[in-house]
C-alpha cells in the first residue's frame, strides 16, 4: 500500500532517477532566484537551495527544491516516458485539405513532422508518452493552422520562422526540471503555429 505522504512528482516511475544536466540546474535556480525577488524565499533560503540545486546529479534531487514554489495549481500530471523503446525514425503528421489531430496517450518520437497546406492540425502532448526528453519538431504550414498543447513545465524553443503568419508561444508555465525540453522548427505562411499549456491551468510568468 502507497504511503499517502510520500511525494508523487519523485522517483523512477516519473523519471526522477534520470541524471540531471546543467541546463535542468540552471532553470532550478531561475526559479529560486525568481521566487527569492518575488519575496517567497529569503536570502539565505534562497542560497542553500541554489547550493543544493548546484550538486543535484538527479531529477529527484532538484524537484523538492522548488515543490513548494510551483503552486497553488492543479497537480501537475506526471509525463511518461519510454527512451528504451525510442524510434530513430520521425512522425509525420499531414493535414491536407484536411485536418489532423493527436491526442490522449499517443506516443510521441524524439523527431515528429508536421505539414499543413489549407488543413489544420491539433497537437495535445499532455498525456502523451515521450520516448525522450528532448523532442524535434519540424512544421511547415501553408494556409493553414497547427494549435500545440504542451504539458505545463515544457521548456519550448520556438525558432519557427513565419512570413504573412504568426508563431505564437502562450503564457507558459515555468519550465519544471522533469518536463519535457522541445524545440520547434520550419516555416509557417499565411498561417498559424499556437503553443499553450493545457486551458484552465494557471501559469505563473
Amino acid at each position: 500500500m502507497s504511503n499517502p505522504l510520500e511525494p508523487s512528482d519523485v522517483g523512477p516511475v516519473v523519471g526522477g532517477d534520470l541524471t540531471a544536466a546543467d541546463a535542468d540546474r540552471d532553470h532550478v535556480v531561475a526559479l529560486l532566484n525568481a521566487a527569492h525577488a518575488e519575496g517567497r524565499l529569503t536570502a539565505v533560503e534562497r542560497d542553500q537551495r541554489i547550493a543544493t540545486a548546484r550538486l543535484a546529479e538527479t531529477f529527484d534531487d532538484l524537484v523538492p527544491l522548488t515543490r513548494d514554489l510551483v503552486g497553488p495549481a492543479t497537480p501537475r500530471q506526471a509525463v511518461s516516458y519510454d527512451e528504451a523503446h525510442a524510434s530513430e525514425s520521425a512522425d509525420q503528421i499531414v493535414a491536407i485539405f484536411a485536418g489532423a489531430s493527436r491526442k490522449h496517450a499517443w506516443r510521441v518520437r524524439k523527431h515528429t513532422s508536421i505539414l499543413t497546406v489549407f488543413g489544420g492540425a491539433e497537437i495535445d502532448l499532455t498525456q502523451a508518452i515521450f520516448e525522450a526528453r528532448d523532442i524535434e519538431v519540424n512544421v511547415f504550414c501553408l494556409f493553414g493552422g497547427i494549435e500545440l498543447t504542451v504539458p505545463p513545465g515544457t521548456d519550448v524553443n520556438n525558432q519557427v520562422m513565419a512570413v504573412l503568419g504568426g508563431s505564437d508561444v502562450g503564457k507558459l508555465a515555468p519550465p519544471d526540471p522533469s518536463a519535457p525540453r522541445i524545440t520547434i522548427k520550419g516555416f509557417v505562411g499565411f498561417g498559424g503555429l499556437d503553443i499553450r499549456n493545457p486551458k484552465g491551468k494557471k501559469n505563473r510568468g
